[in-house]
């Protein structure tokens, strides 16, 4: 079992997404165009035009945090639920993260594929503020999924965004203390391999610099066991997908997931990230009364209304509770009769309304209410991971693809693996009415398609069919090959692979749920790099973060860098996952990182007479003011930002929209 347990932790709090945005842009990774006023926020001339510059963040340090989140519920092996204080010593508790490192880092893949925003190095502990942490664990890195831009009606753009991050905790320590909770002791006692199952959902996003609560959202969350042998960045169970090429229903309700627990015969929705609302604190957009059941008709679809001989109702859901979505973080859970639980197994479930907006409520509906969002059809499911892949050249990567059928696992199934192919015009702004924006081209994605290649029924190629065994599970195995450097100013290529049942529809899976590639382009490594070899690489990524260039190391600059060398080499030479790695954006090639570890090297030892000079001058006295790093604080905003800066963030609204204008018809 995941999160959807009847053992498990909610908590609901805010959270920080200090994210920079000079690289919203693809054409800001062209060195060559790239000018000083890129690293400018954004702001409205005083002819209404927009000057785009380094957009709505270029301070933003990359930090990722939980802030002032608290245990709000506590869900039993029993069933129970209790939201009392005092009802157990994990209640009232904090959930934050690591107090001895620095925070942890939201990345996005790579400009030109903005969807996949991940959490690094982020870690994630239980205390009550005083005493060492319950339990703690590190998040282990998933992107974001489910990304809508239309939760909250009420906002426009980033602000009105709304997705979840599913994943798991990797290496929980318990501590002693933790024992003295009945709830934590059932939290230990269930789940297997030193991992806890945590979802985070997302919203009410401030993008407006203006305002105290800059780089602010709301995020509620649940903690649950990790089982053996299961995904750890989605749910395998029921899927509920809307009818329309859009990503809600005709009730506003967009893509979720639920589950069914055999052993108690109780059914869990969660709708965290399903339900529209009307403010950043997540009170809900009433849509009338709302019930889950099962239709008895599997033909009956979404908007049509139901009768006693087409649906069997299970229960009501309080989504209309304001309170409800922070004290449960939206996961509803029900007990089975023997009746639903039977009938569970074959026939879709699915959400109904009664509601005066209804279409002919006195009548056509009778008064049973209309299907807001079913089960998908034939209660069918796939779904992948790793959603994302970041290789080197020549390599290798497997995805599993799990297929499934009302909430079991559909073996034989035949999944159909198809590269999307060149796709144009992705990672600019759009506008070309803009001001301020670079006058270079934006490169292609997912071109040469023989870059990349899959095992599929027949042996290799660009696409084909792979077959799922006797648990559902396809393996995916994928092989790269260098791709030729076919975006000029930025290594690599992105690649993006569209994975479904043959005949499945756009809607079966929601917009952005690709396998992503992200395919470095090779180079030998020179055996004595000098610093030609790197400035264009150090020189890129000190426009693109410029926390980092005009506050820490000029990365620009040779006689800083050498100044910086011992630092810099730690900072290049740990683990990808840790929160202190360079680059933050993670885009950084094996190929380019070792010429840049060589090059350090030989400063470190003091084979240039000029540098090992600045090094030896400098170093120690600089070393801690690096190694402070990012600390994830709000940036000073008064200082930088314009006046007339306009007050909503858009990044990843204006990327979606671009997507989707473009990948739509290829999804038929």
């Amino acid at each position: 079992m995941s999160f959807l347990n009847p053992v498990r932790l909610v908590f609901s709090g805010i959270f920080q997404a200090d994210v920079s945005t000079v690289n919203n842009d693809v054409r800001h990774y062209d060195s060559e165009s790239f000018i000083p006023v890129y690293q400018d926020f954004m702001k409205t001339l005083p002819n209404g035009e927009t000057a785009y510059n380094g957009w709505w963040n270029p301070t933003g340090s990359g930090a990722f945090h939980l802030i002032d989140c608290k245990v709000v519920g506590l869900g039993f092996a029993n069933g129970s639920f209790v939201d009392t204080p005092g009802a157990d010593a994990a209640l009232g508790m904090l959930i934050g993260g690591s107090t001895d490192r620095t925070s942890g880092k939201l990345v996005d893949l790579d400009p030109q594929w903005q969807s996949a925003s991940t959490p690094w190095g982020l870690d994630v502990r239980l205390t009550d503020g005083k005493t060492p942490a319950f339990f703690g664990g590190r998040y282990q890195p998933n992107p974001f999924r489910d990304l809508w831009f239309t939760r909250n009606i009420k906002a426009n753009n980033d602000s009105a965004a709304s997705s979840t991050f599913q994943s798991v905790l990797e290496n929980v320590e318990w501590a002693d203390d933790a024992m003295l909770s009945p709830f934590l002791r059932q939290l230990r006692d269930a789940t297997t391999g030193g991992m806890l199952s945590i979802r985070l959902a997302t919203f009410g996003y401030n993008g407006n610099v203006k305002d105290p609560r800059f780089t602010l959202g709301t995020v509620v969350g649940t903690m649950g066991p990790q089982l053996a042998d299961e995904p750890v960045s989605f749910i395998r169970g029921r899927r509920f997908i809307p009818a329309n090429n859009i990503p809600n229903s005709w009730a506003g309700i967009t893509y979720f997931s639920g589950q069914i627990d055999d052993a108690s015969q109780t059914a869990f929705l969660d709708l965290s990230n399903a339900l529209q609302i009307v403010d950043p604190k997540g009170t809900p957009n009433p849509i009338g009364v709302l019930s889950l059941g099962i239709l008895r008709n599997a033909s009956v679809t979404e908007n049509t209304p139901v009768t006693p001989d087409s649906f069997l109702p299970i229960a009501r859901i309080p989504y209309d509770d304001p309170d409800w979505l922070a004290k449960t973080a939206g996961v509803f859970a029900v007990a089975l009769t023997d009746e639903q639980f039977a009938l569970s197994k074959t026939n879709p479930l699915a959400l109904v309304t009664v509601s005066e907006t209804n279409p002919g409520a006195t009548d056509l509906d009778l008064g049973y209410g209309i299907v807001a969002i079913r089960e998908a059809q034939d209660g069918v499911y796939v779904c992948a991971e790793p959603l994302v892949h970041r290789i080197d050249g020549a390599g290798r990567a497997e995805s599993l693809v799990y297929a499934t059928r009302y909430g079991k696992p559909a073996p034989g199934a035949a999944i159909a693996i198809t590269q999307m192919g060149r796709i144009p015009g992705q990672g600019g702004t759009g506008d070309p009415g803009g001001v301020n924006q670079p006058d270079v081209p934006i490169p292609d994605m997912g071109v040469p398609e023989s870059a990349v290649t899959f095992v599929v029924e027949g042996g290799p190629a660009t696409g084909g069919t792979i077959v799922a065994d006797g648990d559902g599970v396809a393996r995916l195995a994928i092989s790269t090959t260098s791709p030729g450097n076919p975006r000029g100013y930025i290594d690599g290529q992105v690649y993006l692979i569209d994975y479904r049942i043959p005949g499945q529809s756009n809607t079966a899976r929601s917009l952005f749920d690709y396998i992503a590639l992200h395919v470095r382009d090779d180079f030998d490594v020179p055996a004595d790099p000098t610093w030609d070899d790197i400035a264009p690489i150090m020189t890129q990524y000190g426009n693109l973060y410029p926390i980092m260039s005009k506050h820490l190391v000029d990365l620009g600059s040779e006689a800083s860098c050498a100044r910086h060398a011992d630092i810099l080499h730690l900072a290049f030479s740990l683990p990808e996952t840790d929160p202190n790695y360079m680059p933050v954006t993670r885009d950084l090639s094996v190929y380019k990182r070792d010429t840049i570890l060589r090059w350090l090297a030989k400063v470190q030892r003091g084979e240039t007479a000029v540098q090992a000079k600045a090094h030896q001058a400098v170093a120690a006295a600089s070393a801690p003011a690096l190694r402070t790093g990012p600390s994830g604080a709000a940036p000073a905003k008064a200082a930088t930002a314009a006046p007339d800066q306009p007050t909503a963030a858009d990044g990843k609204t204006r990327f979606a929209r671009n997507f989707a204008r473009v990948s739509t018809p290829s999804r038929s």
